[in-house]
């Protein structure tokens, strides 16, 4: 367990009370949310505490056990007082990192301090004009009077039991505590950060700035503005958190906050770290992303992280929707995009156990999804839309989201299994002997679900709007194809053919294919649908779904067991990917343009 101490510090104004970790290197200064303590960074303090890093948490002056000021306080006067307490500490140099009130403390901090302040890690951005600032102010009103009938607290518990959409009665209960404890200090404060003009401040800040955010978080939404107005600054996403990151994301905020600080401590003193690794980032173009590359140290993996050396990546049609600006990645900026990679690890954390340096991985599409039914945190923890990505020579992934490569496959066929055997298997996995399996197109998942579908013994029918791609499924052991270009009206062809409809449909179209795919799917089928190529609107008649039995049921990848199943069922068939074509690492847009033109299976970068 590692120790926090808890100390305090005397500045003009008052006793200014502080948590700390004790490490090595330049100190990392927290500043916390309110209505909560300096306690709130517990868990943040501790895990850098474990990477050898020293850690500051200050309660803010009216919060936990710091004075209580007097008057109307401005955030300058907060970043003062803190600025105060850490030259009372003796520290020359720091990191900066904050959360939602503190980061208006931060950015006032930050330029009272330029020359020492070596990063700025923000979390929970109130990127807000006056009018919407003065709205908010007057909307949060002030905290509520104590009255004789402790009508107050139950108010109280109210507001902030609306801030967790789970319930997680130990931080609403720190929370609660919080607020009743400090009412006068939460005047003061909202009163201070809604009269800064926080955009206009933190365009000043020298310093290296990176916001890492919840994507849940009930700020987020202005996260887009962030892009817009500060452009350089990097944007990433971790969660869900909701409000409360530094508690509930730990070990993701502080792998994302120490690769800012390193990075920064590398750019002002060279020999700092030497070992830098190429990443490919998306950096926000209007609507849409730019692909630019660029070097950042090593990282250094942490408690229960591997570090993988990759060797090649593959492409898949959500890289290039988000690329486009057609898929929501919630205000992040200049991020690693890719979810889809093999390579050797190189390094692992404490605790790891399941792989070793040596060992040949992949990726896991989802970082936290096991096995079973997936969930709200399963779901969050998807690669490459915009917070951790694989594009990248090094990345950092949890030990559950790796899995040994199969034996004998080299890193670029290995790279295509994450998202599309994932996929095709959760797809099709439930297929019988001679069952009819429609399958739409010939890119990376429908060739997937093409291999697995023919191995278990079913009969596939491909539909695609090229007679030389069809003539290849033939090949690769189609019973039937229809080129819907031929046949518009596609589905009744589908119906001649199998004598009545098929019984499983890989459903990668959407909005333009849903409808007629139900209605070439015979009584008692299923239609799994994966994907939105024609876009993610349309009607589905709840009547041929009825009268026909029929199931439409949504496919998000698959978890690390499906990982690990396909896997398995490859090799027992000995199916190898198909890969159109391989790109180096320095013909990036090149494949993401090759892959957006419509590859006949993979498109694969080596690295």
């Amino acid at each position: 367990m590692v120790p926090v101490w808890k100390a305090y510090v005397d500045i003009p104004a008052g006793q200014m009370h502080l948590r700390r970790v004790k490490g090595t290197g330049i100190p990392f200064i927290l500043l916390h949310r309110t209505p909560v303590d300096s306690s709130s960074f517990t868990p943040v303090m501790t895990k850098l505490s474990k990477r050898g890093r020293t850690a500051i948490a200050i309660d803010t002056p009216g919060f936990g056990q710091s004075f209580q000021p007097d008057g109307n306080p401005s955030t300058t006067d907060y970043a003062r007082w803190f600025l105060e307490a850490i030259n009372a500490l003796g520290i020359d140099d720091f990191h900066l990192v904050a959360h939602h009130t503190g980061t208006h403390f931060a950015v006032e901090l930050a330029l009272l301090a330029d020359a020492r302040v070596r990063s700025l890690t923000l979390s929970g951005v109130l990127h807000a004009d006056a009018a919407e600032r003065t709205k908010s102010r007057a909307d949060i009103g002030l905290a509520p009077p104590v009255d004789s009938d402790g009508l107050y607290a139950a108010d109280t518990w109210k507001i902030i039991r609306s801030f967790y959409w789970d319930y997680d009665p130990a931080l609403v209960h720190q929370e609660f505590l919080g607020a009743l404890g400090s009412p006068k200090g939460r005047n003061q404060a909202f009163d201070a950060i809604f009269a800064q003009d926080f955009a206009a401040t933190l365009a000043r800040v020298t310093c290296p700035v990176r916001v890492v955010q919840a994507f849940d978080d009930p700020l987020s939404f202005m996260l887009p503005r962030v892009a817009a107005n500060h452009p350089d600054i990097p944007v990433s996403l971790i969660g869900p958190a909701g409000i409360a990151a530094p508690e509930r994301q730990a070990p993701a905020f502080v792998s994302a906050l120490l690769a800012h600080a390193v990075a920064a401590e590398t750019l002002s003193d060279p020999k700092e770290n030497t070992m830098t690794s190429r990443r490919f980032l998306l950096s926000a173009d209007g609507q849409s992303f730019r692909l630019r590359t660029e070097d950042a140290p090593v990282p250094t993996p942490g408690p229960g992280e591997v570090l993988v050396r990759v060797r090649a990546v593959s492409i898949n049609r959500r890289d290039i929707m988000i690329k486009k600006g057609f898929y929501p990645v919630n205000g992040a900026n200049h991020f690693v995009p890719g979810s889809d990679a093999a390579g050797e690890v190189v390094a692992v954390g404490d605790g790891v156990e399941s792989v070793k340096p040596g060992d040949r991985v992949c990726s896991t599409f989802f970082q936290n999804w096991p096995g079973g039914r997936i969930n709200f945190a399963a779901f969050a923890s998807a690669l490459g839309a915009g917070g951790v990505g694989v594009f990248a020579d090094h990345v950092l992934l949890s030990e559950t989201g790796v899995v040994l490569a199969p034996e004998g496959w080299s890193f670029e066929q290995a790279a295509t299994i994450p998202c599309a055997a994932v996929t095709a298997w959760s797809a099709l996995s439930s297929v019988s002997q001679d069952d009819w399996v429609l399958i739409q197109g010939t890119g990376g998942v429908a060739l997937y679900g093409l291999q697995i579908a023919v191995a278990a013994g079913a009969r596939v029918l491909v539909i695609s709007s090229s007679d030389a791609k069809l003539e290849k499924v033939r090949a690769m052991g189609a019973k039937a194809t229809v080129n819907y270009q031929t046949y518009p009206d596609w589905d009744g062809e589908v119906q001649r053919l199998t004598g009545g409809g098929v019984q499983h449909v890989l459903e990668l179209g959407g909005a333009g294919t849903l409808a007629k795919s139900i209605r070439a799917t015979a009584a008692g089928g299923r239609i799994a649908l994966v994907g939105g190529l024609d876009g993610f609107g349309g009607d589905i008649s709840a009547a041929d779904l009825v009268m026909g039995v029929k199931t439409v049921s949504a496919v998000a990848v698959g978890s690390r067991a499906d990982h690990l199943a396909v896997t398995a069922f490859l090799a027992k068939h000995a199916i190898t990917p198909v890969i159109e074509r391989t790109f180096d690492a320095d013909e990036m847009a090149e494949a993401f343009a090759a892959a957006d033109a419509g590859a006949f299976g993979k498109v694969v970068v080596r690295l």
